[in-house]
């Protein structure tokens, strides 16, 4: 016989909320979450209260990205459209987080009762209707038979969406008893099944491009790939035995070290080898990918639908042809199984991968073999390089102890001093597009914003990563950030978030007096791209830092930056790290001048043609 125990709607939910794996909840607390908050700590989960919802959101996301999923609760109104913001990024660039929003009670809402936090007319629907545009779901919990089956069919789709859901829950609903018999269950987090046809046809049309292709790539982005399908993505460069090419925002998915990796494509800001292979190839395999402007560094992308396979989450295109509603989970995994017919691994060397000679039958017709000469023909030769390698052979550590820092020799510096497993946060700015020369060590985690590009993000981003590291099984790796600082001020608080909860990030503040992307594109001495100077150091004394917990420093030379990078007591000491980096006000990333002159041409033709 099931059992009948029953507990509370909340405390389903947050029983729910850790079977998933996450440990601390963010948020802000109000009055129409409070008594659902009390749950929290009942559920063995940690509550971190954050200073403003929109750093909570923030933090949430880079919570995500690190653990896989995350939990947010905000108050109705006012703390829900205040993480919007961050809940919209979430949304772009495919971060699940289940939001969570306290509510008056039901029956208020049936009332129209003109209650604070709202529109003043009595619609509290109205303001939920706001955010499910960045949602993937949105729903209330309204009914407590139906309950359970709601809050288990909603994690499970922000999980295999990655992207953010909303779950509504009204004040009068929190204690409500539901049925506990669901939770003997584990949640489903499977991929969603296809439609074994149409799956099928597609999977015969990717395998057809291959076959007829004589210069195929890959190219993988981050979005939706690093908890969904990483291991189908790594399987996949390896048994293809094509050349790998990453996004911007595909740091971290496939190894720099990987064999079969060939560089970063960066559009305009491509090596020339790099940008050569890439458009020259006859079909790119584009998984996890969003063809923007920032994410693969051009204002336009440039290549015909005929040569692409693109493959992203409900939206599979092979050459042109568009294969609607299919899981691109469910479809590699596919993939990989016809695959595992037709290619030979060598197992004396890793890097010897290729499709096997032969014949092979699909759901349609026979067709030829993927001829191995169509993969080793273009294979890299072991003497070329990446353009991470080349562009660190083209840098030199040779300076003398005056010499000032600059972003042309410090993101190349950074390629030895980083470390496996690292979690790596570049802010929206000269960090994101500095990071490009840095070369990534093995098992990298890498967090930017390419698509939305929300200033500020990323310190609420490292809170949210710290602390998801610090939940983990391996507590001790390294969260380090690069932001700057006008983007700073915009999140400053959350310093304070960071030192309640012990976390020990490395934080580099990059100081030039303001907002560089910005003056890049137009406005160069105007006086609204000038941030008032700060000295952001003092703040861990303000906001509560006990003397011993932290370091600062000031860095102004490169040979103080090496000192600093070499120096045992600032790598192996588990306290706050907090280091400005002072460099010159007209220093900018050299990929950042060349990106910011394409995006000022191309905002200069639009005012022209207006």
């Amino acid at each position: 016989m099931p059992s009948r125990t029953s507990v509370s709607v909340a405390q389903y939910l947050f029983s729910r909320i850790k079977e998933v794996g996450i440990r601390s909840v963010h948020g802000v607390p109000g009055d129409y979450n409070l008594a659902s908050l009390d749950y929290v700590g009942k559920a063995g989960l940690r509550w971190i209260g954050n200073c403003n919802e929109l750093n909570a959101g923030y933090a949430a996301d880079g919570y995500a990205r690190v653990h896989g999923i995350s939990a947010l609760m905000t108050t109705a109104g006012v703390g829900e459209l205040s993480a919007l913001n961050a809940i919209a990024g979430a949304y772009a660039e495919y971060v699940p987080i289940v939001h969570i929003v306290g509510q008056p009670s039901l029956r208020s809402q049936q009332q129209k009762k003109l209650l604070h936090h709202s529109l003043s007319d009595g619609d509290f629907a109205a303001i939920s209707k706001i955010s499910q545009r960045v949602t993937t779901r949105s729903v209330q919990i309204d009914c407590a038979k139906r309950a359970p089956g709601v809050i288990d069919d909603i994690i499970g789709e922000c999980w295999n969406t990655s992207r953010p859901v909303s779950i509504t829950l009204p004040m009068d609903m929190v204690h409500t008893p539901v049925l506990a018999e669901n939770l003997g269950r584990p949640l489903d987090l499977g991929a969603s099944t296809n439609d074994i046809a149409h799956e099928a046809f597609a999977v015969d049309a990717i395998l057809e491009a291959l076959r007829t292709a004589q210069r195929p790539i890959l190219l993988v982005g981050g979005y939706n790939v690093r908890f969904t399908k990483r291991r189908e993505v790594h399987l996949l460069a390896e048994r293809l035995g094509l050349p790998v090419f990453l996004s911007a925002s595909g740091r971290g998915i496939i190894d720099e070290e990987h064999p079969n990796f060939n560089g970063l494509y960066l559009g305009d800001c491509s090596d020339p080898y790099v940008a050569e292979k890439v458009r020259s190839s006859d079909l790119i395999i584009s998984v996890g990918n969003i063809h923007s402007d920032l994410n693969v560094a051009s204002v336009a992308w440039d290549f015909h639908p005929s040569n692409m396979v693109e493959l992203r989450d409900k939206m599979i295109h092979v050459r042109g042809k568009q294969y609607p509603g299919l899981s691109s989970t469910g479809l590699l995994r596919a993939l990989l199984h016809r695959l595992a017919d037709v290619t030979a691994v060598d197992n004396r060397n890793r890097k010897a991968f290729q499709l096997a000679n032969g014949s092979f039958e699909t759901s349609g017709a026979n067709i030829s073999s993927i001829p191995p000469a169509a993969v080793n023909k273009y294979r890299v030769s072991k003497s070329k390089l990446t353009n991470c390698e080349s562009r660190n052979m083209a840098h030199t550590l040779s300076y003398s102890e005056e010499s000032p820092l600059n972003h042309d020799w410090l993101w190349p510096t950074l390629s030895s001093w980083l470390r496996p497993k690292d979690t790596v946060i570049a802010e929206t700015g000269t960090s994101n597009f500095g990071i490009w020369s840095t070369k990534m060590p093995h098992d990298i985690t890498f967090i930017s914003q390419y698509v939305w590009g929300s200033i500020g993000y990323s310190l609420g981003a490292c809170q949210g990563s710290a602390a998801a590291v610090q939940d983990s099984t391996s507590p001790d790796r390294r969260t380090v950030l690069f932001i700057g600082d006008g983007s700073f001020q915009f999140t400053c608080q959350e310093l304070s978030t960071i030192i309640k909860h012990n976390l020990s990030p490395i934080i580099f503040v990059i100081c030039n007096q303001g907002y560089t992307v910005e003056r890049l594109i137009h406005g160069w001495d105007e006086s609204y791209n000038d941030i008032q100077e700060w000295q952001p150091r003092k703040l861990l004394e303000v906001f509560g830092a006990d003397p011993g917990s932290y370091q600062t420093h000031q860095v102004r030379t490169m040979a103080e930056f090496s000192a600093l990078l070499q120096d045992p007591s600032f790598n192996d000491k588990q306290v706050l790290r907090f280091v400005q980096l002072h460099m010159d006000r007209d220093d900018a990333p050299s990929d950042l001048k060349t990106l910011a002159q394409q995006l000022a041409a191309r905002d200069s033709n639009s005012r022209d043609n207006e």
